[in-house]
């Protein structure tokens, strides 16, 4: 049974998040324009990001607990959190490849498809080296993702962490077992069912077909996220892991040869994306027991 604090922080959660996304299904029809679009989004972003954390002040207002000592708690500032917390983004690097390695496998995976993307604009400002110019980019996408990571992309993911992987977490134990991993990757899932189903976050043709396939995501995603909260004692590697994916996974739609809902189904947040992180979770797995070895 739910006790009364966590039952507020989930039905604050869950209900500012879909507060947020009703706003922005409402709102985005009034805005017109190539910036403010996107600005809207940028906002929207930022308060679904930050509802956990207000589920969280107020289920620990509620408990009479102390906002600071819980809040520093959470982040637990060391040498330990901030090795992880700059290491634990090439977490997301790994899966990358795996998934591009599997993709090229099984044939689900085109990687002239971003060059064939960008030729037709580059071609347009520079005829003689557009080619050339189409790799760069994406080489340099690629390599400043980790430090979109690691600055603005985190600032957005510490609201989810401190919910899911801090608050929620430690009402659960703070225990990397099977019970947690289900438990708040569920929830984390189902969070984003609003957003999904509404506006089509993520799944912009599946819709919300795609919540199952999120949830299934959000599991995996916390068994590799958890044992690095534990190991760090802190949210900073599920923090900077968050952030690194969301500069990253986009590559995947990129390169993945499918499109529409089967590309959804089968890409790097369907069939293909899961098989990658659990290729990764067995990676984690092993380099923190041998780390474990060694005391």
């Amino acid at each position: 049974m739910l006790s009364k604090d966590l039952a507020v922080f989930l039905l604050s959660s869950f209900t500012l998040a879909a507060l947020a996304d009703a706003w922005l299904y409402f709102a985005r029809e009034a805005v017109t324009g190539p910036i403010m679009p996107a600005l809207l989004h940028l906002l929207w972003g930022f308060l679904r990001m930050y509802t956990p954390t207000v589920g969280a002040l107020l289920a620990l207002r509620l408990s009479g607990r102390s906002l600071r000592e819980e809040l520093a708690g959470y982040l637990g500032i060391s040498t330990r959190a901030v090795l992880h917390y700059f290491a634990s983004p090439l977490l997301v690097y790994l899966a990358l490849g795996v998934y591009v390695l599997l993709g090229l496998v099984a044939g689900l995976v085109d990687l002239g498809k971003p060059e064939r993307l960008l030729l037709p604009l580059l071609q347009q400002l520079q005829p003689t080296a557009a080619a050339e110019l189409a790799r760069l980019l994406l080489l340099v996408q690629v390599a400043s993702a980790y430090i979109a990571a690691v600055t603005v992309n985190a600032f957005f993911a510490l609201g989810e962490e401190i919910g899911w992987r801090g608050y929620m977490y430690r009402r659960l134990g703070s225990q990397p077992n099977l019970r947690s991993i289900v438990a708040i990757g569920v929830t984390w899932g189902l969070w984003h069912a609003t957003a999904i189903g509404l506006l089509g976050h993520n799944y912009p043709e599946l819709r919300w077909a795609g919540v199952p396939l999120f949830t299934l995501f959000c599991i995996l995603l916390s068994a590799v996220m958890l044992p690095l909260v534990t190991h760090a004692r802190s949210i900073l590697p599920a923090v900077s892991l968050h952030g690194a994916l969301n500069a990253l996974w986009g590559l995947t739609v990129l390169v993945t040869g499918l499109e529409g809902a089967e590309g959804e189904a089968l890409g790097g947040l369907g069939a293909l994306g899961l098989l990658s992180l659990a290729v990764v979770y067995l990676v984690l797995r092993m380099l923190l027991s041998r780390l474990a070895g060694r005391g």
